[in-house]
């Protein structure tokens, strides 16, 4: 067994951080793979290494196309790859040397169509990776989801950490021009496979950058929380009625988020978003499995506006990495 591996990556103005990402994916301990470089319009000189990787190692090629986003690059590169099996790697980021081989081995002893892995923040590559105790297992989807949801660190929305059989993407796309554009796909992609391969190993390096785009401030792309999580809470609930507080969850998770961003001058998109998050509110108040921060801040909500704002801003600066 030694199918082909598709190895995407988006590339957008990372001159300084894409040659780890590749030299990470070049020398994977696995060899047969084709590594899709997708140039979205870069304008600095995150092309012109792109192309020199191509050059210099025939499993790899690149191409080039005007700034759509990531999710467009990604659609791109799946129409495009060969790939038996896909596995997702941000241009950023940094792959451990076993990544495909661990989770191409998952995928055939529990054979399933995807394996996950759960990821380690990191600001210097020589932090990586933790040793520790590693456990192997199979989850049915709907338990997947669930963790998916509650955030899980395995079970986690973003594409990376995981390898995935190409045929999942066959009528699944990743939404353009969206925000959260890996919460409205991957538990679609997991709910399809039935069946879900983990590792606790953590074999994915995920780059802390403060230009990053979900740590940016807001802009009027964020207020799409609005259509993605009522969208995902619709959908959800139409495939496991017994996730309506996961969902809900997870849900007042976004939006409460995004809300935090917003100044106040924008009146208008603040209060749309708040109206949202207290549709979602009193699930996750008396939700035991719900994190006690998204608890917290559900009661918080309880006091309106102004107050929530006040009390919740010393957690909004740290998740934006702003202390």
């Amino acid at each position: 067994m030694n199918p082909l591996i598709s190895v995407i990556i988006p590339v957008y103005n990372v001159e300084n951080e894409l040659p780890d990402c590749l030299e990470s994916v070049i020398h994977q301990s696995y060899k047969n793979i084709e590594v899709i470089l997708v140039d979205d319009g870069s304008t600095d000189q995150s092309g012109k290494i792109c192309d020199k990787y191509a050059l210099n190692d025939h499993r790899v090629r690149t191409i080039h196309k005007q700034n759509g986003g990531q999710s467009e690059a990604r659609n791109i590169a799946i129409n495009q790859c060969n790939g038996e099996y896909i596995v997702f790697v941000d241009s950023d980021d940094i792959a451990k040397k076993n990544l495909i081989e661990s989770l191409l081995c998952l995928i055939n002893k529990y054979n399933t169509l995807i394996a996950c892995s759960p990821y380690q923040k990191f600001n210097n590559k020589e932090q990586l990776f933790d040793e520790c105790d590693v456990k192997t297992g199979i989850e049915d989807s709907e338990k997947a989801v669930k963790q998916l949801l509650y955030q899980s660190r395995v079970f986690h929305t973003g594409p990376h950490g995981k390898i995935y059989k190409r045929e999942l993407f066959n009528g699944i796309e990743y939404p353009v021009g969206l925000y959260y554009e890996d919460l409205a796909t991957t538990y679609k992609l997991l709910a399809k496979a039935s069946k879900v391969a983990f590792t606790t190993e953590k074999m994915y390096g995920y780059r802390i950058r403060a230009v990053s785009t979900m740590r940016q401030g807001f802009s009027s792309k964020k207020m799409s929380c609005i259509a993605v999580s009522q969208d995902l809470y619709k959908k959800v609930i139409e495939m496991y009625p017994n996730l309506k507080n996961a969902v809900g969850s997870r849900a007042f998770n976004v939006n409460r988020a995004v809300y935090l961003q917003i100044p106040r001058k924008y009146k208008r998109e603040r209060d749309a978003v708040w109206e949202e998050m207290k549709k979602y509110r009193k699930t996750v108040i008396f939700d035991k499995e719900a994190r006690k921060r998204e608890r917290l801040m559900a009661l918080l909500s309880y006091l309106g506006q102004p107050f929530f704002s006040i009390l919740s801003a010393p957690y909004q600066r740290q998740q934006m990495g702003l202390q």
